[in-house]
């Protein structure tokens, strides 16, 4: 075998230990093949080519030490220096012993060539053979110098022989000399991917280091001619190392400055050395600068993880890829992570307290590498970044934005392929961004509910927690949606209940009416921890407070026993209504009928429950126990016909027979179901706000004395009156018949009608009509006045006061102090259901099943029985 193998240290240096040894530290180190026969120059020569270090520019020295393979060879009393033939052997011949000697050791430092008459300088501290990113504070001295500008950049690369760190030829500089007064290492660097690297600059990495903050107003002067590219190209230094009582700092550890070197200062460029170009210089193709608008020198951060999600953003947008080479308590340093590239970016702050901001106080801000595209599997394409950019897109609480949407879209605009689970982490975590914590968002509760209260007159809130502070039940009703029910609204609620789809489930319940146009008019919300009997009997008991006992107040529900109970208890004046459409489909599940007995009942169901007049319900009662005499005696004896029939109903239901208005709530709430607590009751809040304030002007627009809704049906009715004759009986009351219509009794001073249309809807029916009009007896104000436009404006008079930033908010310490915590069930493992499953009975539309063996419908593969026909001759 004629070569040996030598281990070669770099990029570090020698630190006397307090027993007199010397150790080399924050090294780098590489194996590399010499042979057996070589001499010092030999030698030499194949140190130079291993670092790619140009011999004009820069002398290094090489040093070993006689350590055994199993000890620390780094460590030693003093390291040899490899400077003769007899020296380069000894090594040599230790190295082919390895079993006692192992890899050898060759520390090798670097020192630039003084441009002078060929007499080499002597420098006090040696600099390594890299501005290692990671290094130590050096104390260097600082040598006023005379050197050209391709001295000054020093390229190195075989490929950039000719190009300086700005990206310009040197055959478009020439030979410029300027004076430069800088420190060894922070202006000679050996590799050029290291300028950005200072030795001389780093504050040390120990929290308790005395670190002064650097100025960051000095920059390259972009703004000179031709005639004075020279010097107002170069940046100016200044002294950092002395805070404003003049105390010295060394900020490698907190060992004192020996008096011999305290006349030595640390000067540093405190600049942006992102270059710009002379006029009459053209960077090269391959040389693209990112864009610096979001981080620039000077721009301060309240916090590092917020400087790097911003680094991280810029590196995504622009498509290159860094790596941290530095993070402590007080200074921060990240590199392109191309080999070959000059981008570095640095940012410090001068004490490492809560309130000191972080400050960008350098940035080569040129790519001379050639990432033009980021591909898969780079640092930056992370769901916190991509979180951060699409973070807008769920501002507008109703916008639906899936992970496949965000998936194309990062293709489209940034050429990255997420995958399924990257887009999914990156909306969960944009979510949270704009919606807030679920966790959080329960400890907002009382803030929010001050805040709310305060800007809103009447508004109720009411906050119930455990023993140990968990949530258990809150509850929200408007002041402006209290004001309006209470004397402009019929009296007929319709409530519900929900599950919740965020993080901590729960169930939400709904207190909803209908305006006298017809449209929601949501009076209550309630969040509840689950859906039972003690959370229902709460929320009646928070929405008697509000509203008290309204004369002919009804409420309307499904068969849920928990809320019969709970307005049987809590509502003694009130009457509970049952929703016919839970009671039809109540009937579908029990009764199995086959589909053209069910077309036969259901029509039949329907008209007895939206009869107004008892002999027409007691006929189609009959004809429902002629179809089914099990389904009918359910209705009767079961459900109970004063429930859900109108005829048989003790009070005045006027046209809401079903939930529906409260499921409606429940459809515009589906996507703020999955918001966290308190931004899901904000987008109630916000909901109200935009609709009283549409609705107020919709109807002070109006030119009909009714709404639009009322007018259009006493219109509809007016047309068939006209048909109608009309024979008195007294002043008051008059015999209609005709218009193809039952005849009608009407007493317009009782304002009833034998129809009992007249009474139970409290607006005019065709009977009533044809009688005013006979007698010219203004038949619109015979009607309630929660039809007309008046009572509609009055209705949403108030409007619905917005809360503001949360940063704004004037909390009292008292409310500030509590404190309440997420429910006590823990959320289930698994991705949250999105889809409601379908109640017993409920009409869906199924998706139809073909089988995958004989391709018939109705069936699938495990229950295909029919016959397959062979295929063989």
């Amino acid at each position: 075998m004629d070569s040996v193998v030598l281990e070669l240290c770099y990029d570090g240096w020698w630190e006397t230990l307090e027993n007199s040894r010397m150790e080399y530290v924050n090294g780098k180190n590489r194996a590399f093949l010499v042979g057996k026969n070589y001499l010092f120059d030999q030698l030499l020569a194949r140190v130079y080519e291993v670092l790619q270090i140009n011999p004009n520019d820069y002398s290094i020295t090489m040093k070993t030490t006689l350590r055994s393979s199993n000890t620390l060879y780094r460590i030693c009393t003093m390291p040899m220096d490899i400077c003769d033939d007899e020296m380069v052997r000894v090594v040599l011949h230790m190295a082919s012993d390895v079993a006692n000697f192992g890899c050898i050791p060759i520390f090798v430092t670097t020192s630039p060539r003084v441009p002078s008459e060929g007499i080499e300088p002597h420098f006090d501290t040696e600099t390594s053979f890299r501005a290692n990113m990671s290094g130590p504070n050096n104390d260097e001295e600082v040598l006023p110098r005379t050197i050209s500008l391709q001295q000054y950049y020093s390229p190195i690369h075989d490929n950039y022989d000719n190009i300086d760190d700005n990206g310009v030829t040197l055959q478009d500089v020439g030979a410029t000399v300027f004076p430069i007064t800088t420190s060894l290492e922070q202006r000679y660097s050996p590799y050029h991917n290291n300028v950005f690297r200072d030795n001389d600059d780093f504050h040390n990495e120990t929290e308790g280091d005395n670190v002064c903050a650097e100025p960051s107003n000095t920059r390259f002067n972009n703004d000179g001619d031709d005639g004075g590219a020279g010097p107002s190209n170069v940046p100016s230094f200044q002294h950092e190392d002395e805070c404003e009582d003049n105390t010295l700092v060394n900020n490698r550890g907190n060992r004192p400055i020996p008096s011999m070197v305290r006349s030595r200062r640390r000067i540093d460029p405190l600049t942006s050395v992102a270059p710009t170009l002379p006029s009459n210089m053209v960077a090269p193709s391959f040389v693209r600068s990112c864009d610096s608008d979001d981080i620039s020198v000077g721009k301060l951060f309240a916090e590092k993880n917020e400087f790097i999600l911003q680094l991280r953003k810029v590196a995504f947008r622009d498509k290159f890829d860094f790596k941290i080479a530095r993070s402590t308590t007080t200074r921060f340093e990240a590199h392109c992570c191309s080999e070959s590239c000059k981008w570095r970016i640095r940012a410090t702050r001068c004490s490492n307290e809560q309130n000191i901001p972080w400050v960008v106080k350098r940035i080569d801000n040129v790519h001379t590498c050639h990432n033009e595209v980021l591909v898969d599997g780079r640092h930056q394409v992370r769901s916190q970044v991509v979180s951060h950019i699409i973070a807008e897109k769920y501002i507008q609480d109703k916008r639906i934005y899936t992970p496949n949407d965000i998936r194309a879209d990062m293709q489209q605009e940034y050429g990255v392929q997420l995958t399924y689970q990257q887009a999914y982490r990156a909306r969960e975590v944009g979510l949270e961004i704009v919606r807030g914590n679920p966790a959080e968002s329960y400890n907002l509760l009382p803030k929010y509910s001050h805040v709310l209260t305060t800007a809103n007159e009447g508004t109720v809130t009411h906050l119930e927690q455990d023993g140990d502070g968990n949530f258990l039940y809150y509850f929200v009703a408007l002041g402006s949606s209290i004001k309006g029910f209470m004397q402009y609204i019929r009296p007929v609620i319709a409530v519900d209940g929900t599950h919740l789809k965020g993080l901590y489930r729960g169930s939400m319940f709904v207190a909803t009416c209908l305006d006298g146009n017809n449209q929601l008019y949501p009076l209550a919300i309630g969040i509840m921890d689950s859906e039972n009997n003690d959370a229902w009997e709460w929320f009646m008991m928070k929405l008697h407070g509000v509203i008290g006992d309204r004369p002919e107040l009804v409420i309307i529900s499904d068969r849920c026993t928990a809320i019969r109970r709970a307005v049987l208890k809590v509502f003694h004046n009130a009457t509970h209504g049952v929703c016919f459409y839970h009671v039809k489909g109540n009937i579908k599940s029990q009764f199995r009928m086959s589909k053209a007995l069910w077309d036969q009942f259901e029509p039949a169901f329907i008209n007895a429950a939206k009869a107004y007049g008892h002999e027409e319900f007691k006929r189609q009662l009959k004809g429902l126990w002629m179809i089914h005499s099990g389904a009918a005696d359910y209705l009767e004896n079961n459900v109970g016909t004063c429930n859900w029939a109108r005829s048989q109903f003790e009070g005045r239901r006027y046209s809401i027979l079903t939930t529906n208005i409260a499921e409606s709530v429940n459809a515009f709430m589906r996507e703020p179901r999955k918001f966290p607590v308190t931004h899901l009751v904000d987008h109630f809040r916000k909901t109200l706000q935009q609709w009283f304030y549409d609705r107020k002007i919709v109807a002070e627009s109006m030119t009909t004395r009714l709404t639009t809704w009322a007018d259009e049906i006493v219109t509809e009715r007016r047309t068939i009156a006209e048909r109608m004759i009309v024979r008195p009986v007294s002043p008051h009351r008059f015999q209609v018949i005709g218009g193809g219509l039952k005849e009608g009794l009407v007493d317009l001073q009782k304002r009833t009608c034998s129809c009992r249309v007249f009474q139970l809807d409290q607006l005019v029916c065709a009977h009533a009509i044809a009688a005013c009009l006979t007698h010219r007896v203004d038949f619109i104000n015979l009607c309630s006045d929660f039809y007309t436009t008046e009572s509609l404006a009055m209705a949403y008079a108030q409007p619905v006061e917005p809360v503001g930033d949360v940063a704004d908010w004037e909390i009292p310490d008292e409310i500030q102090e509590m404190h309440v915590y997420p429910p006590v069930e823990a959320p289930p493992p698994g991705r949250r259901k999105e889809l409601r499953i379908p109640s017993a009975g409920e009409d869906v539309d199924r998706r139809t099943v073909r089988c995958g063996r004989c391709h018939e419908l109705g069936h699938n593969r495990k229950r295909c029985k029919n016959p397959i026909a062979s295929t063989r001759s």
